[in-house]
């Protein structure tokens, strides 16, 4: 019988960690670094299990890839009965090509770049070609990789690092593309013969070239009949494609997962890391068109108060088709201009239609019957999609179809509205409507929900579907408990700040810049083909800003001001004017205005001029800075699943640890787990089948008086911890309180690492949570402990070790001058630690004793 497997259960290991693999995986590291801010270090994450299998020899293409972890996980081995039948399932298994899950709004565009420039860095490739389906991705695409580009320090750490290609222009398939280029380009201009450099920049060099694909689910969807021709061409033998990375948030084939991700940032991942808003889902809600579009219009109004002076909240709702996404339009603005007492022209103006194109038929002559001149209509809509945001537009309400190939940037988003069944009934489409709402607008305090507002006649049909999408399992929470109070203590921590340190190359500044290296301008580029020209969307031109050379200037000092205040005194307004129209009369193109490609050049151009005489580009190191006090009560709420307390984690609980469940749903999973315990004890744990033997297994119930800590539950995450906090309850006078650190957010602390033993490898700064504070019976005293398995001496554990004890050391330093009693010991332990580490504090011996692990991590 088939095995339901997880998405986490499809995502393929790259088992790869040869020496010649890990020098160059880790090779980038500062690079990565510079590009992927902490909060970001997903990123980085999954720019590097790309790169792994690109440049691995232990796995020559996907098939291969495949075949390991088919033999290795028997959760593929359940669902696919034969090898056979998996590997149908890989389209290009005989490429290096693999796809990325990362979830919408986590910044996708910084991981193609990344990818990018490191493999032209590397010399794996002499060509990249970044493919969307979209004139508006790819818009937006150019211009997040110019301002990439624009960053002098990228540029310098990959010379330091001995880049083939250290620089990359950003270009279009409309001139030739050369060695070290990135072309960008959506998916309908490979098809296009004329004007197109795609056959002749790489056609027969395949073998050279890497391919990123973004929005790759349009690449296999059966149903997306604009982009069927994308997989003929990346699997097209005349180009020799080998090295393809694909990119999506959405990676579903109908309601079937990508089998061929390498790395997964889900949108559970995301949400928890609040690095994109919460999901509102709502289940009661109005039946009927009417009744509906009254809750929506209250929730709109609810947001409009709640977000006042802050954001313009925007809600969006989402239609199957075309005909019917215009017909909701008119809908929705008559129903505004009726409750707002505004006229029509005054209500088009706040909602906005937006579809991928006009449909022929029956279909499309009666969208023509609504709306005059559809198609310019719908090309200006596309272009308005691009300020939305902006407090000065009026729109406030966008009606969308579900399939959009159009990209998205929108972050005002705080209602999503799924208008019919078909909008919301599998797991790519419930996927790209709830990422049309995940973007967190600048500013904004968490939580920040986006609602998402169904009839609830469809709950029974698409609940399963929405609860895969997000991930949502039978989970309990933990977190400050008030029955534990008395075993609560304050905790001190070091607020850490940046402090730029530098490396000596250059013994003189470079000189100001003379030239630029411009590219091709047209005005009213966008007035000429967006608004007007109606026909195939193939034809539409690339939409680019302009501006006055005045607003230029006054752009580019500001930039110059901003970076280096000497260099802007040198460049007054009326140079930098001569310099931009001398360096655009030289090229012959019109001196009267620039284009954001050109202004971010010309910004570009300065980089040389800032770096200080005698160094290069900055590193940065953490320096303690002030003193603060963490307390146990400000903690984030945490969660365990049913299917992790299964597999590795444990929960330590008390008879009165359930009272602190908030939420129905999770005191009906504690329920649940406390009636396996009873089964289990009243007919013997073999009487029970596997699942609940191993959930029984893994709930350790505890005496109140050996649960000292002011958690509701105390949650293992692996076999060491567990068997540490056995090891804690054993022996509960010699502490006052116990609290296991959540894995991030709650008491961090940075330390530096190198990834590879190679000399020649960058450190890469991070920050790490301990496992546990002790605090000492009848002591002002704490122990801080991070667990280990036996004999991890890895680079990061000798980093932590050491950086720990340092952070330490100088807290209690900063404790003392400033008179405050508490005193704080760091210590790596693993298990075979454990019996002498507590023997130490039974008998007072713990601030003499070392462990064996510190030992060998103190070790060269």
């Amino acid at each position: 019988m088939p095995v339901t497997c997880r998405n986490s259960d499809l995502v393929l290991d790259v088992r790869d960690t040869t020496p010649a693999t890990e020098d160059i995986v880790n090779k980038y590291d500062t690079f990565l670094d510079a590009l992927c801010p902490e909060r970001y270090a997903f990123q980085r994450d999954a720019i590097k299990a790309a790169l792994r299998f690109l440049v691995s020899a232990v796995y020559p293409d996907t098939r291969a890839l495949a075949v390991d972890n088919y033999e290795r996980n028997e959760r593929l081995r359940g669902r696919y009965a034969t090898l056979a039948d998996y590997l149908a399932t890989f389209p290009l298994a005989d490429r290096r090509s693999v796809s990325l899950d990362l979830a919408t709004g986590t910044g996708k565009s910084w991981v193609l770049y990344g990818l990018a420039r490191i493999l032209l860095a590397e010399g794996l490739v002499d060509k990249v070609l970044v493919l969307c389906p979209s004139l508006t991705i790819e818009d937006g695409l150019k211009e997040k990789f110019l301002q990439l580009g624009a960053d002098p320090n990228l540029k310098a750490i990959l010379q330091e690092l001995g880049a083939i290609h250290a620089g990359a222009d950003v270009k279009s398939a409309d001139t030739d593309i050369l060695p070290g280029d990135i072309c960008v380009e959506n998916i309908h201009a490979v098809y296009e013969r004329t004007g197109s450099s795609i056959e002749n920049s790489f056609k027969g060099k395949g073998g050279r070239t890497l391919v990123l694909n973004d929005e790759a689910h349009h690449i296999f969807s059966k149903a997306d009949s604009a982009t069927k021709r994308w997989l003929e061409f990346l699997a097209n033998p005349d180009y020799g494609f080998r090295y393809m990375i694909h990119v999506s948030g959405t990676p579903y084939i109908g309601d079937d997962y990508f089998t061929d991700v390498v790395y997964r940032y889900g949108l559970k991942q995301a949400i928890e890391a609040r690095v994109v808003k919460q999901i509102d889902y709502k289940l009661d809600q109005l039946v009927g068109r009417d009744a509906g579009l009254q809750e929506t219009w209250h929730n709109h109004l609810l947001n409009r108060e709640r977000l006042a002076g802050r954001v313009k909240p925007i809600t969006i709702i989402v239609t199957e088709k075309i005909a019917a996404c215009v017909r909701v339009w008119g809908e929705v603005v008559e129903f505004i201009a009726d409750k707002e007492g505004i006229g029509r022209d005054e209500a088009e103006k706040r909602v906005l239609w937006v579809a991928s194109g006009i449909p022929k038929g029956a279909d499309g002559e009666y969208v023509k019957r609504l709306i005059p001149q559809p198609e310019a209509v719908r090309r200006e809509n596309v272009r308005l999609l691009k300020s939305v945001d902006d407090p000065a537009s009026p729109v406030e309400w966008i009606v969308s179809v579900s399939m959009l190939t159009e990209g998205w940037d929108v972050k005002n988003v705080f209602q999503i509205v799924p208008h019919e069944n078909k909008a919301f009934n599998s797991k790519l489409l419930i996927a790209q409507v709830l990422g049309r709402g995940l973007r967190i607008p600048q500013g904004l305090e968490w939580p920040v929900m986006v609602k998402v507002n169904n009839h609830e006649r469809w709950t029974p049909e698409i609940e399963n579907l929405y609860r895969d999408v997000l991930e949502i399992d039978n989970c309990i929470s933990w977190g400050w408990h008030e029955a534990g109070r008395a075993h609560a203590f304050p905790l001190h921590n070091l607020e850490y700040t940046p402090v730029q340190q530098t490396v000596e190359k250059k013994a003189k500044r470079a000189a100001d810049p003379e030239t630029v290296d411009f590219v091709p301008q047209a005005r009213n580029w966008e007035e000429a083909s967006t608004y007007r020209h109606s026909g195939r969307v193939l034809t539409l031109i690339e939409n680019r800003d302009t501006f006055k050379i005045a607003e230029a200037v006054r752009r580019l000092k500001i930039f110059l001001n901003d970076k280096d205040a000497a260099l802007s005194r040198r460049w007054s307004s009326k140079r930098l004017t001569e310099f931009i129209r001398r360096n655009l009369e030289a090229r012959g193109y019109p001196a009267d205005f620039l284009s954001l490609e050109n202004l971010l050049r010309a910004q570009q151009a300065f980089g040389p001029a800032m770096r200080e005489p005698g160094t290069e580009s900055p590193r940065l190191k953490w320096a303690p800075d002030s003193l603060k006090e963490v307390s146990p009560e400000t903690v984030h709420r945490q969660s365990v699943s049913e299917d992790a307390i299964k597999g590795h984690s444990t929960v330590f609980y008390t008879e009165d640890s359930g009272e602190a469940l908030a939420l129905a749903e999770e005191r009906a999973v504690w329920d649940g787990m406390q009636r396996a315990q009873e089964a289990a004890a009243t007919v013997g744990r073999e009487m029970l089948n596997e699942d609940i033997r191993r959930l029984v297994d893994h709930l350790v119930p505890v005496p109140r008086g050996a649960f000292k800590t002011p958690w509701s539950f105390l949650v293992a995450s692996s076999e060491p911890e567990r068997r540490f906090i056995e090891h804690l309850l054993l022996r509960p006078t010699l502490f006052d309180g116990v609290i296991k650190s959540p894995d991030r957010g709650f008491y961090a602390l940075p330390y530096s690492y190198k990834p590879s033993t190679k000399a020649r490898t960058h450190s890469r700064t991070e920050h790490f949570n301990p496992d546990f504070f002790l605090k000492l019976a009848g002591r002002q005293e704490i122990l801080v402990v991070e667990i280990k398995d036996d004999g991890d001496d890895s680079n990061r554990n000798r980093a932590k070790c050491r950086d720990g004890l340092r952070h330490f050391r100088e807290l209690n330093e900063r404790l003392e001058r400033e008179g405050l009693p508490w005193r704080y010991t760091f210590l790596f332990l693993s298990p075979d630690d454990f019996p002498e580490f507590f023997a130490s504090v039974a008998d007072g011996g713990y601030r003499r004793w070392t462990s064996a692990l510190m030992g060998e991590l103190a070790t060269a």
